[in-house]
């Protein structure tokens, strides 16, 4: 490091990029963000690509300096057009979810694309996933298939994991959904195995649920993947496989907390917070001290989403609904499907009040904006559901966490 410093000093271009990304990472030597960011920019303004990139990145997620989108954006579009793929497919995502920048389909695309084209595997796991879901892009299975596949070849099985799981729990081909999801987990990712066990947990391996899922979890647990201890919670709290017990899982989810597990640290807030109407009564007190022990195991947006949901879950008075709208719309950058499942979860008539008001601003007749759901907000939801990208379950009930979570996701 000596070396690198006195280079950086010296006016070294690729010294000081090299140097600004180590002291903003804080890996090899006590972060210094503030020093790092300063020489990051000096690289940056000389072209050097490393230092676009790196920059890019902390400017996007707001990590050792302030979040600014526009800069993100113009810094990893420097890195990406020198040919960078980890630019091209951070930059492509982006524009394409519109989350954080101003959404740009057709450059998202593009950027994804070229990545794609020199062979970076995690670009054709990005864009096989949105193409394979749907949603911002018009879903195609069989690319999405493809860009997996070749993906698996280089050695990335996350896409994979997504086929599997997909046919597993639409119990399509259950022999191919297992191998796809074994080679997946051969190829590192760890969540294929997880993915395996509660499949096996729920009977979707067919017989021996107990035995595949002490396998399969055995293997997650090699792998570190957390979500193991969620399921083995899971299992004791509603009898599966052994006698049901709330306060034994919730003795298994603290002692997960306690070693470290950020999975279980979020499911026992989700779990206190709302209870399960079996053997965990709701607590929103509760889960909130939790929240306080626990933050530190929690990134910053997971942090922002429980404290929203917990304040939801802790008030009964539906004249402060206008007062939580405001605040879940100033915030698009939060959402996503899982959140709104949490929403619905924590407060459902808040949930509802949301797409309510959202409906009535489109010119839909919802009736009163009550937060219930009656016939002309059910028609509504109906309605709604049918613009998503998977419509099925609008055959069935458009009441479900899954369909709400994905309304409340919408922008």
């Amino acid at each position: 490091m000596a070396l690198i410093s006195q280079a950086a000093a010296a006016d070294h271009t690729a010294a000081q990029a090299v140097l600004g990304k180590v002291l903003l990472d804080g890996f090899y030597v006590e972060a210094d963000p503030e020093r790092g960011v300063r020489l990051l920019r000096t690289a940056a303004d000389k072209g050097n690509l490393l230092a676009e990139e790196t920059l890019g990145q902390a400017l996007l997620w707001g990590v050792g300096t302030p979040a600014d989108p526009g800069k993100a954006r113009d810094y990893l579009s420097l890195a990406a057009q020198k040919g960078s793929p980890d630019a091209m497919r951070t930059l492509g995502e982006q524009l394409i979810s519109g989350r954080i920048m101003e959404q740009d389909l057709a450059t998202g695309v593009q950027l994804l694309e070229r990545a794609v084209d020199i062979g970076d595997a995690e670009a054709k796991v990005a864009l096989g996933t949105l193409l394979f879901f749907g949603g911002d892009l018009p879903k195609d299975r069989p690319r999405a298939t493809a860009l997996f596949k070749d993906a698996a070849m280089a050695g990335n099985g996350e896409g994979l994991l997504h086929l599997g799981a997909d046919m597993m729990w639409r119990q399509t081909d259950r022999k191919t959904a297992k191998a796809l999801l074994i080679q997946s987990g051969e190829l590192g990712t760890g969540a294929a195995w997880a993915t395996l066990a509660e499949g096996a947990m729920f009977g979707y391996l067919g017989k021996d649920r107990r035995g595949q899922f002490e396998t399969f979890a055995e293997k997650a647990r090699a792998a570190g993947e957390p979500r193991i201890a969620k399921l083995e919670a899971l299992r004791q709290l509603y009898g599966i496989n052994m006698r049901a017990s709330g306060p034994d899982a919730i003795d298994m989810l603290e002692q997960a907390s306690e070693d470290g597990n950020p999975e279980a640290a979020k499911f026992l807030i989700q779990l206190v917070r709302d209870g399960n109407r079996l053997n965990v009564r709701k607590s929103p007190k509760q889960a909130t001290k939790y929240l306080e022990r626990y933050s530190h195991l929690l990134d910053e947006a997971d942090r922002e989403r429980l404290e929203f949901t917990l304040k939801l879950a802790g008030t009964r008075r539906s004249d402060r609904y206008d007062e939580f709208l405001a605040e879940f719309k100033s915030r698009p950058d939060l959402k996503s499907t899982d959140f709104g499942m949490d929403i619905f979860a924590s407060n459902p008539n808040f949930a509802i009040f949301v797409l309510q008001s959202r409906f009535k601003q489109q010119g839909k007749a919802v009736g009163p904006l009550d937060g219930y759901a009656g016939p002309r907000t059910l028609k509504a939801l109906w309605n709604a559901c049918r613009t998503l990208p998977d419509t099925e379950p609008c055959q069935d009930t458009v009441m479900q966490p899954r369909v709400i979570g994905a309304l409340l996701a919408q922008r």
